[in-house]
């Protein structure tokens, strides 16, 4: 279209400049087209445009009709300046464009890399959700989630870094790569929530955090220290865990499941019936990275999830999501309404209507999940 409408602008111009006098030279008019061209159309394009009006113009007012060598010499170095300024200009755009989009290609590897497409499943359950950055071009910002399939059970994190964005990747990074290590080799899930702090902690020591904020003027140790100190994860790590009676449970289809809660949102259990309620924990630890405040050990909890139910944990971009008003968005209400759907239907619904909600216009990251007991004979990814 921008090409089409860039050509039909110069056979305009030109049409007029042959019914007017020749003293009337419309030669800057057209050199609009090419300079036209090169910010809007591709570079093969411009460079037609470009030496369709370099052949007309040079041909109508410097060979032509023009006695004057003067003439002729400054329409054919004049027009030849501007269009090779509009092709070398659509060449820098095009390079530009490359760049820009291998270096994107670069960037979503890298970030599918830290967070893996949803659904991801197990043996024993299916997680499946979505994850929206609030920053554009972006695939995801500062929450966190994973899945891994251990000799102990299914564990399952979501988390949220303070803040929102790229700035967060190193401490989601951090805690992402102990909760997937320790997952392995921990058992119990409150040493596992322990090595994820000691990760957090061993980041935020590290040189490549003090180099991110090296390079502000006067930025000291003290400025490294309180930057730490103000950047904590909330957490919710879930695990199925093995224990006398369990294949007796799950012969029936309920799930004992145990999490533990680092100051992050309660989840929700949304029964096979349709009803909805929250998950709360009695004593919620504090998030990953406060923990030195505290004597008090984080705590596991222990449900029994009926067949069919289904468990929904989500980050504060949901429940925290702004109308244009300055509403809240009612998730549990939501919820509600659509406890019955299947699960693929429900994240449909309630990620358009986040959408419908904020206007578009996320003010934080988002990750929701949902867990639920996987068919019999799943593979595990």
């Amino acid at each position: 279209m921008p090409f089409a409408l860039v050509l039909v602008y110069l056979m305009v111009i030109v049409a007029v400049d042959l019914m007017t006098p020749s003293e009337l030279r419309l030669d800057v008019f057209a050199a609009l087209a090419p300079m036209t061209a090169a910010a809007l159309c591709t570079y093969r394009q411009t460079v037609f445009v470009g030496l369709l009006d370099f052949c007309v113009m040079v041909a109508h007012h410097g060979v032509l009709t023009s006695d004057v060598a003067v003439n002729r010499v400054g329409s054919f170095v004049g027009n030849a300046l501007m269009v090779g300024a509009s092709i070398a200009v659509a060449r820098l755009r095009r390079d530009g464009d490359d760049l820009l989009e291998r270096v994107r290609a670069t960037g979503e590897a890298a970030q599918r890399a830290l967070l893996r497409p949803l659904p991801l499943r197990t043996h024993s359950v299916v997680v499946d959700g979505f994850y929206v950055s609030s920053q554009r071009e972006a695939l995801i910002g500062g929450d966190l989630y994973e899945v891994v399939d251990t000799p102990y059970g299914t564990r399952v994190l979501i988390g949220d870094v303070r803040g929102k964005g790229l700035g967060t990747l190193g401490a989601g990074a951090a805690v992402l790569t102990a909760f997937r290590e320790a997952a392995y080799h921990r058992r119990d899930l409150e040493s596992g929530v322990e090595a994820m702090e000691q990760g957090l902690y061993r980041y935020h020591r590290s040189a490549a955090y003090e180099a991110a904020d090296g390079g502000r003027p006067g930025a000291g140790v003290e400025d490294v220290v309180l930057r730490a100190s103000e950047e904590f994860v909330t957490a919710l790590v879930f695990g199925t865990e093995e224990s006398p009676g369990q294949e007796e449970r799950e012969s029936d289809g309920a799930v004992p499941v145990v999490f533990v809660d680092c100051g992050h949102l309660a989840p929700f259990l949304i029964g096979p019936e349709g009803r909805v309620r929250e998950l709360e924990a009695p004593d919620p630890g504090l998030p990953l990275g406060l923990g030195d405040l505290s004597t008090a050990t984080r705590t596991a909890q222990r449900v029994e999830l009926p067949a069919g139910s289904r468990v929904l944990a989500c980050t504060d971009g949901v429940t925290e999501a702004r109308a244009p008003d300055g509403g809240f968005y009612p998730l549990a209400e939501r919820l509600d309404a659509w406890a019955t759907l299947p699960t693929p239907e429900l994240l449909g619904r309630l990620r358009a209507d986040l959408d419908a909600h904020t206007g578009g216009r996320l003010q934080d990251d988002v990750a929701v999940l949902v867990m639920e007991r996987a068919a019999p004979g799943s593979v595990s990814d």
